[in-house]
């Protein structure tokens, strides 16, 4: 069996090629004719549109080269420019604890101010209570001697007498105090 007869073969032989030979043949050629067709008309047409893409991307890697380039350059002249960071960390670390220390002085001279202010509302204090308590005492001790003294009076003890029996134990008990 020859080549042409396996193409030339009405039915189907179920091996390698299925339905009308003619069909294949026909098919095949305008096949092969859009295939050269495109190739001939459009190949150009890609051909130059790879290159133009290929010419760009050869572009953006040459300016983003340079851009990288410009970008070193500028950081480095930028850290030339920053302070030295050791100085500027010691030159903090001192105004901290000058602060520091300041704020110190500050508090203890506020604690003893306030201290004393506590000392001497303690010592008011303290002065107004003893008036108070005198003022008490006092206050008891003309009630007591009113009490005694009309205890007296009820005895027969005369106005003036009670008096000056009320003054004279006035007077020592502010003399006592």
């Amino acid at each position: 069996m020859s080549v042409l007869h396996l193409f030339a073969a009405e039915e189907p032989n179920g091996v390698h090629l299925a339905g009308d030979t003619n069909e294949v043949i026909w098919g095949s050629i305008a096949f092969f004719i859009v295939a050269g067709l495109i190739i001939w008309k459009a190949g150009p047409l890609i051909t130059k549109s790879m290159r133009e893409r290929t010419g760009r991307i050869e572009a953006e890697l040459d300016e983003a080269k340079s851009q990288r380039a410009e970008a070193e350059a500028a950081l480095t002249a930028s850290s030339a420019e920053l302070p030295d960071v050791g100085d500027e960390e010691a030159k903090i670390r001192s105004e901290a604890l000058a602060t520091a220390i300041k704020l110190k002085e500050d508090l203890l001279v506020r604690a003893e101010s306030e201290a004393e202010a506590v000392r001497e509302r303690g010592r008011n204090d303290v002065a107004n209570r003893k008036r108070q308590a005198q003022a008490d005492l006092s206050a008891e001790v003309s009630r007591m001697t009113r009490e005694t003294a009309e205890a007296v009076v009820l005895d027969g003890l005369d106005g003036a007498s009670q008096s000056d029996l009320i003054e004279s134990y006035i007077n020592e008990v502010s003399q006592m105090s």
